[in-house]
């Protein structure tokens, strides 16, 4: 039995493949759980993932691995990534009645080398009108067991594969880091890139006071007083500035009551990261 479910007609405002950009700070954690809670409102799942320099495609995807049985023996079988996870999740809500969206979040993705972390995954990227993946590609053998097993049918269901429109794939990337990974035109071309400006939501912390000596300020006119300075006088560009939640609004929330507490803030992550970065 062939089937075809990988259009199903859902609608939605959100591309599917998004990638939020900008400097340390801006909110692009906050800004994709808020849409991730829209999206997910009447269902779905989700599912996050770090990347980092030593992440690899059998962590992403899945591989063939030892594993302990319940005789406490060893066996080999195919353990999924989280993204044939999120895969297998959207495909079976995709068979159902009344399908709904699943979600792969990555933070800082551009932290791996996504060129071999997605590996062939990469082809699914390019989606057609219907947000389907236009060129399928390859299951291995274990892959195709481990289908099957999840989703029952044939081997000769799983000759080739491609990505539903009900599963979104999202991810943070900050490129003012150090030791990032860079993306060649070919993946940045299969995403929808959304950049979050330095001031992005300013509105939300203007109100908060901090106390230098005797004297009590704005800690956002301070902000951009630093920011200024980088600008003007370091020639700075502007992803490697300081954006409003670059210290947390819990911290700023008390901090003209504890000075203390604000002051060690400042000092191991406003001062370390000029140090270290500018």
């Amino acid at each position: 039995e062939n089937f075809n479910i990988y259009n199903t007609n859902l609608k939605t405002e959100y591309y599917h493949n998004r990638i939020l950009f900008g400097a340390p700070g801006t909110g692009k954690s906050y800004d994709l759980d808020r849409d991730k809670d829209k999206l997910l409102e009447k269902g779905g799942l989700f599912e996050r993932v770090t990347f980092h320099p030593d992440y690899s495609y059998s962590q992403f995807v899945g591989t063939y691995k030892p594993v302990t049985n319940e005789h406490n023996q060893i066996d080999y079988k195919y353990v999924p990534g989280p993204f044939m996870r999120t895969y297998v999740e959207a495909i079976k809500s995709a068979k159902s009645a009344v399908p709904k969206p699943h979600l792969l979040i990555i933070e800082e993705i551009n932290r791996a080398n996504v060129a071999a972390v997605f590996g062939d995954v990469f082809q699914l990227l390019d989606r057609d009108k219907q947000n389907v993946s236009t060129y399928p590609i390859q299951a291995t053998e274990d892959m195709r067991n481990y289908l099957v097993d999840e989703l029952g049918g044939i081997l000769d269901n799983y000759k080739t594969i491609k990505i539903p429109n009900n599963m979104f794939i999202w991810a943070t990337m900050n490129s003012a880091d150090q030791g990032v990974f860079p993306m060649d035109t070919a993946f940045k071309r299969r995403w929808n890139f959304t950049y979050l400006g330095i001031d992005e939501k300013e509105e939300k912390i203007k109100k908060y006071k901090i106390k230098i000596g005797k004297n009590v300020y704005n800690w956002n006119d301070i902000r951009k007083e630093i920011n200024n300075v980088l600008l003007e006088e370091c020639n700075v560009n502007e992803d490697k500035l300081i954006g409003p939640y670059f210290i947390s609004k819990k911290i700023l929330e008390n901090s003209e009551k504890d000075n203390k507490e604000f002051t060690e803030v400042f000092k191991n992550k406003v001062i370390m990261y000029l140090f270290d970065e500018i």
